[in-house]
């Protein structure tokens, strides 16, 4: 669990990091101790970029490899200017933007669908090449269930919505640490 000190400094960074990269300038180091208790952590992100209701952007990391802060630095600038679903974020509307970070724990194999907790639980699913994530919030709003959940990570793989069921198939799940700097 990151301490609200920590979530806040890992935001500024993610929106320090987009903002540098879009105005072409390096991205400023930050100097703090709760910095370096972060230097040691190691896990998987995802940034999420939301414009009002939409999604703008969200690119991850689910195998950490860098320490957290630099891995949220990457994931955030990937977000606003690799989603190949997206036009790059400009600087004109950054300040729009409501960034939200999900620190995933490890994935774990998902032996029985009542391991998986909707809402609490983001899912993978692996199907030779092709895989496909989702992030439990996804889900929430959405009045989806277990099984529409499992339709639309299979979409996302671009596998037919049925293909979790295929004994190939490989499902994970993993827990998430989801914070945002909410703009309201």
């Amino acid at each position: 669990m990151l301490t609200r000190l920590q979530k806040d400094l890992l935001l500024k960074l993610a929106r320090d990091a987009v903002t540098a990269h879009l105005r072409g300038e390096p991205a400023a180091a930050a100097a703090d101790g709760v910095l370096e208790e972060l230097q040691s952590l190691r896990a998987g992100v995802f940034i999420s970029l939301h414009r009002g209701e939409d999604l703008r952007g969200c690119i991850g990391n689910i195998e950490p490899q860098t320490p957290l802060p630099e891995t949220v630095k990457a994931m955030a600038v990937a977000a606003a200017c690799s989603d190949p679903r997206f036009e790059p974020v400009s600087a004109d509307e950054l300040e729009q933007l409501r960034l939200e970070i999900s620190v995933i724990t490890p994935l774990r194999a998902l032996v029985s669908l009542e391991e998986f907790r909707l809402g609490v639980h983001g899912l993978m699913v692996r199907l030779g090449k092709r895989h496909g994530l989702l992030l439990p919030q996804v889900a929430c709003g959405r009045q989806w269930d277990v099984y529409t959940f499992l339709r639309h990570v299979c979409r996302k793989a671009n596998l037919p919505e049925d293909a979790w069921q295929n004994p190939k198939a490989e499902l994970f799940y993993f827990d998430a640490e989801i914070f945002s700097d909410d703009l309201s």
